[in-house]
């Protein structure tokens, strides 16, 4: 609602406005349907060339897999790793991945895998699941990998067992793109390699 108490149908202080727009996140696995030459958002916040480094992505031919980070019902962010009943119903990190790709790589609940980026790397312990199917993306078959983010450098686990902890953190793992509006972080899509340890 603007002053003059009517609706707009655009915005005229976006970025990226004034219409919304399909993009694919930075990296993905598929071009974007819409327009495979404009894949991504062309005005995206890069957070890397924002400070002055290089940008790393990834491609799908060296990480061939899609990995969203998300939460448990057990943990809020990083703060509960403080509260030991918490910990108890989830003390160690792990991923989620699916059964098939699993199979294929020979990896069994409670084995430990490495999943990477062109960022960095996790070590954690797999959890192979039939809840994550593979998906069918513009004609292509694509496994994803979800990834729990409440482990990080504090809390009761990482004390424990500090030979690991610093191999723990899911955002190691994560693009460092936002929004071109909100600069809200990229975090729920990005490409990773996994393999068994």
């Amino acid at each position: 609602m603007n002053g003059e108490g009517v609706g707009r149908l655009s915005a005229n202080s976006m970025i990226d406005g004034p219409f919304p727009e399909h993009y694919e996140p930075v990296e993905s696995p598929v071009a974007n349907p819409l327009h495979a030459s404009n894949s991504a958002s062309p005005v995206a916040f890069l957070y890397d060339q924002a400070s002055g480094r290089a940008n790393r992505f990834g491609t799908p031919q060296e990480f061939p897999y899609i990995a969203t980070s998300y939460r448990l019902t057990e943990h809020e962010h990083y703060v509960t790793q403080h509260v030991r009943h918490l910990v108890q119903l989830q003390p160690e990190p792990f991923v989620e991945i699916p059964w098939e790709l699993a199979q294929s790589k020979g990896i069994k609940t409670g084995d430990k895998v490495r999943v990477s980026s062109k960022r960095g790397k996790i070590e954690v312990l797999a959890v192979a699941t039939k809840r994550l199917g593979p998906m069918t993306v513009a004609g292509q078959k694509v496994l994803q990998i979800g990834i729990p983010i409440h482990w990080g450098y504090v809390g009761i686990p990482a004390s424990a067992i500090r030979t690991t902890a610093g191999n723990w953190m899911a955002n190691l793992l994560t693009p460092f793109v936002g929004d071109a509006n909100s600069r809200t972080p990229e975090f729920k899509a990005f490409l990773v390699n996994l393999e068994k340890m």
